[in-house]
């Protein structure tokens, strides 16, 4: 088997070929006939490749799921105000700028489409056996992937498992029932898992699919279809998500790297060979496998090295302040205070967020984040990353006082040559340890949870949870640990609390330099802010109320996406419900 996944048949064929050289001699290096490709397993393995390479990560995106939700104030718009503020419908179904955010339903079946080709052929390529068949657990694994995120976003789809020829009728197409979709992923990953089992992968082969990655996934479709808005949920379906998560767990291939501090914590996040990650999204300057976009996107703005980003994704201050404290215990944030309110905070903290105080940059720019205004009275000028400063690209100054650090590796140059190459991790260990302690909870074992609760909260530094208020306690760690990592999205929507998330309004962190004390340092005020526009429906319009962005929840219609209308157009028996 070739070792490694490099992304793109042109760079491929470059990079060289030894198992195909005759026909690498022949053939123009940018692109291979269908008989080449499906003749020889090498250049089967490209085509495989390149659907590695087109995976969408939500470090390569204007907006993350995370938007959607508490956890991320979208303050560069880019069509998300379409899924937050309701607006969706079959004629305006985007959600972003991206191709998996501006039409996901034709992103997700063109990716389909292309392994769908490589299933139909992989069968009678000539070559080793061993090898093609890990080629196609593979390619049922990333079949599989893509129909999960169109069963998390849409819930019932069309089921295609084959191509179309020109002579083929598909105006007849319907959606699938929600139990059929999950079922027929289920099916795909149980294969994969099978064609996967020992695999005879190479540390070069890192970022393929494996079994572990089949398993791990098998266990959130079956976490979804348990769930509340992917229909009844029922003992039975609970259990079989358990045992999906537990056979995850028995493979005893991954565990959760001890960390001392939240820079090892944070570090976690920029490690590709971490020992916690099931599947992940690698970025590769040499071969062009995508690019990744954190630093601009996620970074402070500011002429230093390592700030320069566009502050398009601001954490909210909810979320800020739900974090307990080192010792497990929860605080009520002050409206307003002098003393510095995140002090002694959990290690996750100042690994998910830069705050006022904060050091960030790289080299000889590492310095302290100001984040704070200017106070008139005082007469003291803003913070070099205040909306005050014009002599630094203020548009992109933070909305909330915060900005996300997680998946910012501070080692990377800005400055340099190298595009950031930070990994997106889909899968990870602490998800599977969540999903098999919810399930635990689900079926009554509340002491069988606890323990795999624990196991999340130990490696944070917290001290264990009680059980006291066990559904509580493991939604909290549920969100801590997966923070910012598009879950949350996923979640509040098949637990079908969307509602009561956006009945609750977005606040503000503002930080003031009010003057200096004794010893010559500056003296803050802190203060939470809540004023701005929020949708009435009584009046039928924008009121003052709230500072963000208004969340309106627009019924039960907006725990799914819309198919778009040229889509239902192209297929007449397919239903638009609940749209």
């Amino acid at each position: 088997m070739k070792k490694a996944i490099i992304y793109g048949i042109m760079a491929l064929a470059a990079a060289g070929f030894t198992a195909c050289d005759d026909i690498l001699d022949q053939e123009p290096l940018d692109s291979f006939t269908d008989e080449a490709v499906w003749g020889d397993l090498g250049l089967a393995e490209i085509y495989l490749n390149a659907q590695y390479a087109n995976l969408k990560a939500e470090n390569s995106k204007g907006v993350m799921f995370a938007a959607y939700t508490d956890e991320v104030y979208q303050k560069h718009k880019y069509g998300s105000e379409n899924y937050t503020q309701g607006y969706l419908s079959p004629d305006q179904s985007n959600i972003g700028w991206d191709d998996t955010t501006w039409d996901p339903w034709y992103d997700y079946y063109d990716y389909i489409a292309k392994i769908n080709l490589f299933l139909e052929k992989i069968d009678d390529v000539p070559g080793d056996d061993t090898f093609r068949n890990t080629l196609k657990g593979q390619a049922l694994f990333l079949r599989a992937w893509n129909y999960h995120m169109l069963y998390g976003l849409y819930g019932r789809v069309v089921i295609v498992d084959h191509t179309y020829t020109l002579d083929d009728e598909f105006g007849s197409e319907t959606r699938a029932s929600l139990d059929e979709v999950a079922d027929f992923i289920v099916k795909d990953l149980d294969e994969a898992a099978r064609l996967l089992h020992g695999a005879d992968y190479k540390a070069s082969d890192l970022g393929r699919a494996t079994e572990g990655a089949a398993l791990a996934l098998k266990a959130r479709v079956l976490i979804y279809k348990a769930s509340p808005l992917f229909g009844t949920p029922s003992r039975e379906k609970w259990q079989a998500a358990s045992d999906a998560a537990k056979a995850v767990i028995d493979l005893d291939q991954y565990r959760l790297k001890p960390v001392s501090s939240s820079d090892e914590y944070a570090a976690l996040f920029y490690d590709p060979t971490n020992p916690e990650v099931i599947f992940e999204k690698l970025f590769d300057p040499k071969y062009g496998a995508g690019e990744n976009t954190s630093y601009l996107h996620q970074a402070p703005m500011g002429p230093f090295n390592g700030y320069q980003g566009w502050g398009t994704m601001n954490p909210t201050h909810e979320i800020a302040a739900r974090f307990q404290m080192a010792d497990g215990t929860s605080v009520e944030f002050p409206e307003e205070t002098t003393e510095y309110p995140w002090a002694d905070r959990e290690i996750r903290f100042h690994a998910n967020l830069l705050v006022d105080g904060d050091m960030w940059g790289y080299g000889s720019d590492h310095r302290e984040l100001e984040l704070f205004l200017g106070d008139e009275e005082a007469g003291t000028g803003p913070g070099i990353n205040s909306s005050e400063n014009w002599d630094s690209e203020w548009w992109n100054v933070t909305e909330t006082g915060y900005y996300m650090r997680k998946f910012l590796n501070p080692n990377y140059d800005m400055n340099g040559t190298t595009m950031h190459t930070t990994p997106w991790f889909f899968l990870r260990y602490s998800e599977v340890l969540l999903n098999y302690a919810e399930c635990q909870i689900e079926l009554g074992n509340n002491d069988e949870a606890l323990t795999y609760i624990n196991k999340v909260r130990n490696r944070a530094l917290l001290p264990d949870a009680t059980g006291a208020d066990i559904r509580a306690e493991y939604e909290y760690e549920r969100q801590m640990e997966l923070l910012f990592e598009s879950q949350r999205f996923f979640d509040i929507r098949r637990w079908k609390k969307l509602e009561e998330i956006y009945a609750q309004p977005l606040n503000v962190m503002k930080i003031y330099h009010i003057g200096y004390d004794n010893q010559g340092n500056r003296v803050k005020r802190y203060e939470v802010a809540s004023q701005g526009w929020v949708w009435s429906d009584a009046q039928q319009e924008w009121v003052i109320d709230y500072l963000l962005q208004p969340r309106r929840y627009a019924g039960e219609k907006h725990y799914w996406l819309p198919i778009p209308r040229w889509e239902l157009n192209k297929c007449p028996y397919l239903d638009a419900l609940p749209y």
